[in-house]
């Protein structure tokens, strides 16, 4: 009778705790020492977002690319698929589709349940906002990898050729066959020095190369009908030694889209009076607000240039099978280059003509690492060294490996998913769970009496430790 005792007020203490822990205090007001942590809810509870990426056969043709359609579609998917579960998504959806004489894959990502936090409405559409730019960030990082040595001159041509890159773009996006931030990332992506950025703010907020006289008096939605001569503007950066080092300013081109302007009620500080007779008063004044997106090419060349051999072979993805990590006779984290055949003899005849310089690995224009060529490598296994930490290896060889993609992807468009399972039908479909529950637990009463009684306190006590970890363990529902 001891044991039996002990093992009910257990039982008891566990029915308590998680009622307590799953019942939601914080949208009543009160609070208590549990952690705040949500349901994790899935699309059909609480909606999301769509995401429709273009897959780019065309650019895999024109590279003369191995690969079959079928194959790089799928090894597309299962990258966009790592991409998406690195974000901590629940529950996404991800799925492949032809229309219109396109491959597509279909990204759809639940936003973010914020329900029970004291956070008002535009707060919790900013974390959204945010977050969901991060999902487009990681999922779209482009997969082009490029091998690239330094320009010992800079020409002429290569100073046009920015000018040309910012012309071809102004008219890509005025023949609007896809949004402006696919085309501006397009570019990014293919080219250097070139920044894509959307925002929202008064003119005193927006970066200097995206404002421009009369933007006050335009009509939305505007885009720009020529390339604007700006510059970004010069500051102070924190340099080593937690010194300021100035940023000089930057020549380029800019291209600009207002998507709106809104009007405002705002707050200002007005001070009258000096000294001890100073005060402050709050004055109402109607601010604009700009929805903005634009794109800035530098006037900067490239101080980068692919390598390639004296045949003109260009040493790209194509040649690379893949980067992993590995550990030196002194146990420090390296990353491995592995080339194919065709490769390795590519990278041999580079290593050899550039002994002493370095040759660049870029992903998505970005440039990953530069390290300096020690020696000739004739088998196709090169070894990249440094004061890597064991993170920072794996992170270089993943950012490496995502380039060895044959086919860039391209988001076209972007829609809301509103919950299939909407609040009132939520409710009722509880309030149909509590009475079915409460007949169950009746029906065992009338006919089992007292076993009866057990048997649906047991049912009850199930319900709320099942939910409690459902909540704990972040369990989609």
């Amino acid at each position: 009778m001891k044991w039996l005792g002990f093992r009910l007020a257990i039982i008891v203490l566990l029915a308590i705790f998680s009622a307590a822990y799953i019942l939601p205090w914080k949208t009543i007001g009160i609070s208590t020492p549990f952690p705040v942590t949500e349901y994790k809810l899935g699309l059909d509870l609480h909606g999301g977002v769509e995401l429709d990426y273009k897959i780019d056969l065309e650019d895999a043709k024109k590279k003369g690319s191995e690969f079959q359609p079928k194959d790089i579609i799928e090894g597309l998917k299962s990258i966009v698929e790592k991409r998406v579960n690195s974000l901590g998504t629940a529950e996404p959806t991800i799925q492949t589709a032809s229309y219109g004489g396109e491959e597509h894959i279909i990204v759809q990502i639940p936003t973010q349940n914020f329900d029970g936090e004291s956070m008002t409405d535009e707060e919790k559409k900013a974390k959204n906002d945010e977050y969901i730019t991060k999902a487009k960030e990681t999922i779209g990082k482009v997969v082009r990898l490029e091998f690239k040595e330094q320009k010992t001159t800079v020409t002429d041509a290569d100073k046009q050729e920015r000018t040309d890159i910012a012309t071809k773009l102004l008219v890509e996006i005025g023949e609007a066959k896809y949004p402006f931030a696919t085309i501006a990332n397009k570019y990014k992506d293919q080219y250097e020095n070139i920044e894509y950025r959307a925002g929202s703010g008064m003119t005193s907020e927006i970066p200097a190369e995206f404002s421009f006289t009369g933007m006050e008096d335009i009509q939305t939605p505007y885009v720009s009908t020529k390339i604007m001569e700006t510059q970004k503007g010069a500051g102070y950066t924190l340099g080593k030694d937690n010194k300021l080092e100035q940023i000089e300013e930057e020549k380029g081109y800019s291209i600009v889209r207002i998507k709106s302007i809104t009007s405002v009620e705002k707050d200002r500080d007005i001070k009258t009076g000096t000294g001890a007779d100073e005060v402050t008063k709050k004055e109402k004044y109607t601010a604009k607000i700009y929805d903005y997106e634009g794109v800035f090419v530098s006037q900067k060349p490239s101080e980068w240039t692919a390598a390639k051999t004296e045949d003109g072979r260009v040493l790209d993805e194509r040649y690379l099978t893949k980067a992993s990590v590995s550990f030196s006779q002194g146990f420090a984290p390296q990353v491995d280059l592995l080339f194919n055949a065709d490769g390795g003899k590519i990278f041999a005849e580079l290593t050899k003509r550039l002994m002493g310089q370095q040759i660049a690995i870029f992903v998505g224009g970005e440039l990953l690492t530069a390290p300096t060529v020690q020696s000739v490598i004739p088998d196709g296994r090169a070894v990249i060294t440094g004061n890597y930490t064991a993170e920072s290896a794996k992170k270089l060889s993943t950012d490496i490996n995502t380039g060895i993609v044959p086919a860039p992807i391209y988001l076209t468009s972007e829609r809301t998913i509103d919950a299939k399972i909407g609040a009132d039908s939520l409710r009722v479909i509880i309030n149909a769970g509590l009475i079915g529950l409460l007949l169950i637990i009746g029906f065992l009463i009338l006919i089992y009496r007292v076993s009866g009684l057990m048997a649906g306190i047991a049912l009850i006590i199930y319900g709320l430790l099942l939910l409690a970890i459902v909540k704990s363990f972040g369990i989609v529902l």
